[in-house]
């Protein structure tokens, strides 16, 4: 008898791409990743095809091994994707949310000071059932996102249902299928648009641990238009750290120590190659009390990459 459950092409094979597996298998679907490189972190775990993933006869035929496609990728390749769908191959999200990930109608002219940013992680399928989640600090240090805490504190209720309605309006108007992130800046009690990112997002990470269905699962779901899982929060908070390559090249030894000093800290590494100021994965802590689990994730981010020693 022949397998009814579909086979997802995922084109890339990063990190986010790496967390798809487990919900993956969970629920019986088949992934299939193209990546551009064996060592690629999808492709140390998971069934996949090695070529460009942005060149259109490769993902042609890659796409013909599979029932539909989402990229999980930075650099989208609209053109590819615009042909493909003429060709009739199904890609969620697809070029219409793509082009509204580009537009400019969406992005404000941002305050230079005193902004804080969040993040709207939103989920819709294609027959329009749409969801949110708590909305998200984030933490920026030399340009890159390096923690977030969710729910954002610090941010009234009334601010945060505006941000979720603004995401969720912006997933309406495009048709979303799939996850979006909409990273926001804050000053006062104004919200401005900075950048609309389609499918999955790392300041949706926190989801993992930290919700009833986590972005990666919710992301299948919205892609093959099943019914989408609960988004409330499983704790009352969760704050994930990143973590950046440093002066420990073992990053498994560290576990003996934050595994025994921490036993809730949860671990998402994606490369088993260190290099300085890469990063390799995030950690992660769900619970009742921000201070406690601020100074957790901290703890673990320092001694994972080298700061500290004890």
């Amino acid at each position: 008898m022949r397998n009814s459950f579909p086979t997802v092409g995922v084109v890339g094979a990063g990190e986010l791409a790496r967390m798809m597996v487990g919900p993956a298998a969970a629920l019986g679907i088949d992934l299939l990743f193209l990546a551009e490189d064996e060592n690629d972190p999808a492709a140390i775990i998971a069934h996949h095809v090695v070529g460009e993933n942005r060149e259109l006869e490769t993902i042609r035929e890659f796409a013909k091994k599979c029932d539909v496609l989402t990229f999980i990728t930075e650099d989208i390749p609209y053109s590819v994707i615009r042909t493909l769908e003429a060709e009739g191959v199904t890609i969620r999200p697809g070029s219409r949310e793509f082009a509204a990930h580009s537009a400019k109608d969406y992005l404000s002219d941002i305050p230079k000071s005193n902004v804080i940013e969040i993040s709207a992680l939103v989920a819709r399928s294609p027959h329009g059932q749409a969801a949110a989640w708590a909305i998200t600090l984030v933490g920026r240090e030399n340009d890159r996102s390096v923690w977030t805490e969710t729910p954002a504190p610090g941010i009234s209720a009334e601010l945060a249902n505006d941000a979720q309605k603004l995401a969720l309006d912006v997933a309406r108007e495009c048709l979303l299928a799939g996850v979006m992130s909409v990273v926001m800046h804050v000053s006062g009690s104004e919200i401005f648009v900075n950048r609309v990112s389609m499918g999955l997002h790392e300041n949706g990470n926190w989801t993992v641990e930290g919700s009833r269905t986590s972005q990666f699962e919710q992301h299948l779901r919205a892609i093959l238009d099943l019914p989408l899982g609960d988004t409330a929060m499983s704790s009352d908070f969760a704050v994930v750290g990143n973590v950046f390559g440093g002066e420990k090249s073992d990053m498994y030894r560290p576990y003996l120590h934050l595994m025994a000093r921490s036993p809730g800290l949860k671990f998402h590494q994606s490369r088993t190659e260190v290099l300085s100021g890469r990063k390799i994965g995030h950690v992660s802590a769900v619970g009742e009390n921000i201070l406690d689990l601020r100074e957790c994730i901290t703890h673990a981010v320092d001694y994972m990459s080298g700061e500290i020693d004890e």
